[in-house]
Formats: C-alpha cells, structure tokens, sequence
C-alpha cells in the first residue's frame, strides 16, 4: 500500500515537472512554424529606381521641396500583407559607399532619409500592392545639389527579413 501511494506521488511529481516543459516546447514549435510560413509567403520586388536627373545629369527638383530624391517603387509580389512598412530597411548607394537609410520618423530631421506611399490609393501594403519609397538627400540643395552618375544599389528588406534589391544607373 504504501508503495503504490509513493509511485502516484512520484508520478504525478514527473508530469508536473515534464509537461510544462512539453507545453513550452509545442508552442516555440508553433511559433516557429508560423514565423517561417509567413517568411515563405512574404515576396517582394523592386521593380523601378530613379533619381531627380535630367538627361544632362543636372539635378531636376520634380517635387519641389529642395532636395535631391530617389524613388524606388518596389511592389508585394507574394500573397500575404506586409505590415509595418516604417519598420522597412532600406540600403541604398553607390557600390562601395552603400549605407542604411533610416526612415524619417527614425532619422531626427537628418538626412539621408526616407519615406513612403502606397500608389493606387491603397491603405495598406497588401498583395499586388506598390509602395514608393521616397529617398531624401541633402547635399547643397538646391544650388550645388548634386549626385554623381554611375551605379547606385537599393535593397529593401521586409520587417520578416525578405528582401529584393536592384542596381541601377543615373
């Protein structure tokens, strides 16, 4: 009698112990199957760059707010939202001088810079989605605003850590 009471105990003193750890373990495997479907399901593209040049390579002031800027529209290619589109990071430069733009909210009224807006009246980034993504510098601008020609290299990386890049040339 004795004996049979010392193994419940001892039985239910192993499950109290043990099944903790198993609930702990099939939720990090949830959590981690979710993360890693959403990375499969998240696609982007950068599908144009430009800059504010003319054909002579002269600095053009498009919207008139007396900086230079690149726009990169990059378009949600995949079949979920991206949420968070101010959490983006974006690189962007010329091979060799490539740096991490942060966003404007992030940069404390420095530049380089960046914002964004979701073309077609879209409210979101959601499938089939583009987002133009509007790089600020301010390198003498206006007067002596310049960028030099040649190739520039943007990569746009998701909050989930997806990513597409482009090189182009001004």
């Amino acid at each position: 009698m004795l004996l049979t009471i010392a193994g419940i105990i001892a039985a239910v003193a192993v499950m109290n112990a043990v099944y903790p750890a198993v609930t702990r373990s099939s939720s990090a495997v949830a959590s981690a199957s979710g993360t890693v479907d959403e990375r499969i399901r998240t696609n982007i593209t950068v599908v144009q760059s430009v800059g504010e040049l003319d054909s002579a390579s002269s600095w053009v002031d498009t919207n008139s707010n007396s900086l230079f800027d690149f726009y990169v529209w990059s378009k949600n290619v995949g079949n979920i939202r991206i949420p968070a589109i101010a959490e983006v990071d974006i690189f962007f430069g010329q091979p060799g001088g490539i740096e991490r733009i942060p966003h404007e909210d992030d940069a404390g009224g420095g530049y380089p810079q960046w914002s964004y807006t979701l073309e077609g009246g879209a409210t979101e980034w959601g499938i089939a989605t583009t987002v133009k993504f509007d790089i600020k510098f301010d390198d003498g601008c206006p007067g002596a605003c310049t960028k030099p020609t040649g190739t520039y290299f943007i990569r746009v990386i998701t909050p989930n850590g997806v990513a597409a890049e482009s090189y182009f040339s001004m």
